[in-house]
Formats: C-alpha cells, sequence, structure tokens
C-alpha cells in the first residue's frame, strides 16, 4: 500500500509494504535469478595466451583512460552480454583478465576481485543496473578503483567474441577497445545468465531476533507504518538521475521499531545504504497475533524515481 505520494516533486521517493503468507520463491518476488553454481571449465594454453595478449594490448594505451604508472588502480568489472547481464563466463574472463593484470604490470594496482563478489553478495544489485556509464564509475571508485576494465561478451561463429575497454571513473576518458575471440566450449551454457550473488539471500533467524514469524501466516496480521520517514536520494543517483526499486525483508520487532533487515534486490549508487539508514528511525504498529504484539518478518519496497 502506497505511504506517500510520489508525484509531487522531481525527485522523489515511492514507499510501499507488501506481507506474504509463506516464504516466496526469487521468481515470485521479481528477483534476478541466479543458476545453480558450478564450475566452469579450464582455459587451454592458448585461450591464456590469448588473454595474456589481450591484457598486453589494453595495457599499451592505459594512459588513455588516465591510468598511468604508480597511481592507477584497476577494477576488472564483470563481462556482460548484449542484455546487459553477467554469466559464468563473463565472471570467468574477468577472473582471468584480473590476475593476469596483476602479474603482468606491477607498477599499477588490481582490487582483488574477491572484493568485488563480496559486494554483490552484501548488496545484491543486478548486473543489469550497470550497464549505465556512471553506475560502472561508482562502482569502481567504491571499491577503491581509478579506472574500470569493462567488457563485453557474444558469441559468435562458435568461439566468444570479448570486447574490453579502460574506463577512468572521475573523468571521461577511456582507452580504445581491444577485442579476442577464443574457441569455449558449451557457449550456450557459459553465457546463460547469471547473476553474481546467490538466488536466496540469508536468512533473517538469528539468536537476536527470535520466534520470526511471516506476515499474514497463520492469522498473523501485518505491521503498519506509523513513522517511516524518507530517504534520501544520494548526490551519485541525483546525477546519473538514476531510478529503481530496492526489494528488502525486514524484521518489525514487537516493540514496532525495525530489528534486523536484509537486501533481497538492491540498487547502486549508495541508494542500499540511505534505505537502510533511515529505516533504523522508522517506527510501525507491530503485528498482533492472539492480540499481543510479536516479531514479524514484511517484504518492503523502496522505490526511487524521477517526475
Amino acid at each position: 500500500m502506497p505511504l506517500s505520494d510520489c508525484r509531487s516533486s522531481w525527485l522523489a521517493l515511492c514507499l510501499s509494504f507488501s506481507a506474504f503468507l509463506a516464504p516466496l520463491s526469487p521468481a515470485a518476488l521479481n528477483v534476478p535469478l541466479a543458476s545453480a553454481p558450478r564450475t566452469p571449465p579450464v582455459l587451454t594454453s592458448q585461450q591464456q595466451d590469448q588473454l595474456h595478449d589481450l591484457v598486453a594490448r589494453v595495457l599499451r594505451h592505459a594512459d588513455k583512460a588516465g591510468c598511468k604508472k604508480n597511481t592507477c588502480t584497476i577494477l576488472v568489472a564483470n563481462f556482460t552480454g548484449s542484455s546487459g547481464s553477467t554469466s559464468i563466463l563473463g565472471i570467468q574472463l574477468a577472473d582471468e583478465l584480473s590476475q593476469m593484470l596483476a602479474t603482468q604490470q606491477t607498477a599499477i594496482r588490481v582490487i582483488d576481485r574477491s572484493r568485488l563478489h563480496a559486494f554483490f553478495e552484501q548488496q545484491r544489485i543486478p548486473s543489469k543496473d550497470f550497464q549505465q556509464e556512471k553506475a560502472l564509475q561508482w562502482l569502481g571508485k567504491h571499491l577503491g578503483a581509478t579506472t574500470v576494465l569493462e567488457g563485453g561478451i557474444q558469441e559468435q561463429g562458435g568461439s566468444v567474441r570479448a570486447r574490453v575497454n579502460l574506463r577512468s571513473c572521475d573523468k571521461d576518458r577511456q582507452g580504445p577497445f581491444e577485442e579476442v575471440r577464443i574457441p569455449y566450449p558449451d557457449i550456450e551454457a557459459g553465457l546463460r545468465p547469471l547473476e553474481p550473488f546467490p538466488a536466496n539471500p540469508p536468512s533473517l533467524n538469528s539468536p537476536s531476533t527470535p520466534m520470526i514469524t511471516k506476515a499474514g501466516a497463520g492469522g498473523l496480521d501485518a505491521p503498519r507504518c506509523v513513522s517511516c520517514p524518507q530517504p534520501s536520494y544520494t548526490d551519485p543517483a541525483r546525477v546519473a538521475k538514476f531510478q529503481g526499486t530496492i526489494l528488502l525483508e525486514v524484521v518489525v520487532s514487537s516493540e514496532g521499531q525495525m530489528k534486523e533487515a536484509r537486501i533481497v534486490r538492491g540498487l547502486p549508487f549508495g541508494l542500499n545504504e540511505s534505505a537502510m539508514n533511515i529505516m533504523q528511525s522508522w517506527r510501525f504498529k507491530p503485528a498482533m497475533h492472539g492480540g499481543e504484539p510479536v516479531n514479524a518478518a514484511v517484504m518492503i519496497e523502496v522505490s526511487f524515481h524521477l517526475y
């Protein structure tokens, strides 16, 4: 149910609550699905040589993207297909190139890809939200990079065509596009869309918040918002004119406060943090069961829209 009229301002936020009767699948919640993880095939020596050559060509013109020795830090982003989604192959090639960059050029720092994997697991931002140039630049700066290596991949005649370039995180500067075409077994499976985070977020049930019940289950009334100030647009999101919706599962305590929250589907530009921070001050009429207030979990959407 909408909590505010979002037509009155150019930058507006819509908040809505949706209680569910039972645990829902990611598909039912319109959450990007992640396939069951599998180990990608090991690259052959020929494929490795092709990628080494690609890295050398990228570094040859790194200064055009403002990437200079001793001052440059590169983040290798997940490679994406034409739809903006990443894949097993998109993640594998990015991992490989990141390692090669780190070993071939000691005067340039490379962000450890484990930090990017941890970021996506926590923030749960769909790959498509990074199609926008400013979102990719924000991601790089957020993880401490000055430059991002971005890449696109597609099937071409039984092989995989990868096209990459360096992009500055601060300025409108980028290096030339470099390409490589490598044979790859089972291309269809390798390019299948796959979000870089688990399909299901971590459970909210914990020793600190016992006896959590899904709102609506067993006749449990859903919590109702009493005071829910709107989160603010962050400056990077405002500059990028970014729009989207965060989906969270929130535990509302029997005292009517947000006890715990987890991101089910997130947004870039620091909007996750903006929403989570303001929700600490939200107050609710708690869920009731048998006339007594109880802890309850509800799904909450926070939408950021431009008007």
